[in-house]
């Protein structure tokens, strides 16, 4: 019994002793939790600019944590109430700069874990997109949400924004469609407000397509409006029909609701709301409220100014931090290094793709050429061995025949003759050795006490770094214009001059003989052909009593 009572109160100095630890760790907890449930208000509905800092400094603060921790949906959570805040303040570069740095997030992570902060994010580039007035990629940017939305709810929200994008453009038929939708789907959702607003926004633009069911909507939703006392519905309310009735010239009624929306937004005290206000009540009477409305509007101008050097301030106290630890910016650079990587890989396997397309063409082309000259000389073997001899063998026979005439026998002399002659043309060369020596012997075998051959190489010329198929083409290219030069232009000078140019070797023609006319004859095709094969070109320039003259370049 002692020992129990021993126990007891043993047990109960360490609770007295404990509980005020308890008490500390719970008032701490308690006390984050409450100053993120303020400053979450605080972003969502910004008093004045120093709470709006203060809820900055907080949400930097929590990411730069999150970041350490590496938890993702807290960093996702800083940066989507960050950019709520800069687009209060009306930095709205740097509100997408953190709507961009959460995508990037997002860009690594599930994406349906995340899918609410992914729709924050686009409908807040859609709303950044339409104060810089571009109206077409906010739109783009709504699509995108609506192609990824699930709830019902968020659906609402978007297809609200595409409308109101809409009405700034003047769109009211495309309007009317999106708030049509909001409002239908609205009915089936748990929230007299939503479904209010959407009715009023229905009115409105109903009313400036001047259908009369527009005044009715916003009428009811007037009443709808008063039953649940929303001052800031009320306010739109009030606002969109003071529009309609001075669009109607009902000056009385315009000034009517003008005046509502103006103690309204007085009582909110929201400045925006008092600037837009007098803004109508000014069109609508004139003079009686231009110096309140200017008075006011120059205060929202300092109050901005404010926000903008107390937030430039705020930005570089907090830009050393970001210096230290940014692990999102670390991904980032990660990400980045990595596609360099596989745009280097990419680039480098798309190089040698094409070397290996250059290599195959070039083989096949080779090839191809190798082929021609293979028939080539198979064709002028089967000339000289089986033509030619039977063509010889049968003058051999007529010349023991006593009734043959000298006319037949010297046609079957030239039908040797040619025929010995294209085989001659035909016939293996070997190139690989003495081209120079080859193409000497060739034009040696053109030069007569009649025609004259002239030449000129180039020293930087080394035959034997030219490849083998070049060298064969040059060969019979010449070749082809000796024998046209033999048969038809009575030439007394013939010039050849090889050169380099860059990586290519041109060969200069030219002779004095009469010349012609280009026509496309079957000589010029069977070397523009042969040319076109290595890849390379012919020219031709000629004019009856001018000469001729070719260029190759290969």
């Amino acid at each position: 019994m002692k020992l129990f009572k021993n126990t007891s109160l043993l047990f109960l100095v360490c609770t007295m002793l404990l509980i005020p630890s308890f008490n500390l760790v719970y008032s701490q907890n308690k006390q984050i939790k409450d100053s993120l449930s303020y400053f979450i208000e605080t972003a969502a509905n910004p008093k004045n600019i120093s709470n709006l800092s203060r809820a900055y400094l907080y949400f930097e603060k929590l990411k730069y944590e999150s970041l350490k921790k590496q938890d993702t949906s807290n960093v996702l959570f800083s940066l989507q109430h960050l950019s709520k805040i800069q687009y209060s303040l009306g930095d709205y570069f740097g509100s997408e700069n953190s709507v961009v740095e959460g995508l990037s997030v997002l860009a690594v992570c599930d994406g349906d874990t995340y899918l609410n902060f992914k729709l924050n994010f686009l409908n807040k580039l859609g709303k950044i997109s339409a104060k810089r007035l571009d109206y077409d990629t906010a739109i783009q940017y709504c699509d995108q949400a609506i192609a990824i939305a699930k709830d019902q709810e968020h659906l609402n929200i978007i297809h609200n924004n595409k409308a109101l994008i809409y009405v700034k453009q003047e769109k009211y038929e495309l309007a009317e469609q999106e708030f049509k939708g909001v409002y239908e789907n609205s009915l089936g959702l748990d929230n007299d407000f939503e479904t209010n607003k959407a009715l009023n926004n229905l009115g409105f633009v109903q009313s400036k397509l001047n259908k009369p069911e527009g005044l009715t909507n916003m009428l009811k939703a007037l009443e709808l409006k008063k039953a649940i006392n929303h001052s800031t519905g009320l306010y739109w309310s009030y606002s969109n029909l003071s529009e309609y009735y001075r669009d109607q010239n009902d000056i009385k009624q315009a000034k009517f609701y003008a005046d509502k929306s103006y103690e309204l937004a007085k009582q909110i005290n929201s400045p925006a709301l008092i600037k837009q206000a007098l803004a109508k009540l000014i069109a609508i009477n004139g003079d009686e409220y231009a110096q309140v409305y200017l008075t006011i509007s120059d205060s929202l101008s300092v109050i901005q100014q404010l926000q903008e050097n107390k937030y430039s301030k705020i930005k570089y106290d907090y830009s050393r931090n970001e210096q230290l630890a940014n692990v999102t910016e670390i991904e980032k650079e990660r990400q980045k290094r990595w596609k360099l990587t596989y745009l280097s890989i990419g680039i480098f396997l798309a190089f040698m793709s094409g070397v290996a397309i250059v290599f195959q063409k070039l083989k096949y082309r080779r090839e191809k050429i190798q082929q021609v000259y293979i028939t080539e000389k198979r064709i002028s073997k089967k000339i000289h061995d089986e033509v030619a001899n039977d063509v010889h063998r049968v003058i051999n026979k007529l010349q023991f025949q006593s009734h043959i005439s000298e006319d037949i026998m010297d046609d079957l002399d030239h039908i040797y003759t040619q025929t010995r002659d294209i085989s001659k043309e035909n016939s293996h060369l070997d190139v690989e050795h003495n081209f120079e020596e080859l193409l000497n012997d060739l034009l040696l075998s053109y030069k007569t006490s009649e025609v004259n051959i002239i030449t000129k190489t180039a020293p930087e010329i080394n035959w034997n770094k030219i490849e083998a198929y070049k060298k064969v083409t040059i060969f019979r290219l010449i070749q082809e214009l000796l024998v046209n030069m033999k048969k038809h232009s009575n030439a007394s000078i013939v010039v050849l001059k090889f050169s380099k140019s860059r990586r290519k070797i041109v060969v200069a023609y030219s002779d004095n003989g009469n010349g012609c006319e280009i026509k496309k004859g079957s000589g010029v095709q069977n070397m523009e052909t042969r040319i076109k094969s290595t890849n390379g070109t012919i020219t031709f320039e000629s004019e009856p009593d001018k000469g001729f003259k070719a260029k190759i370049t290969i």
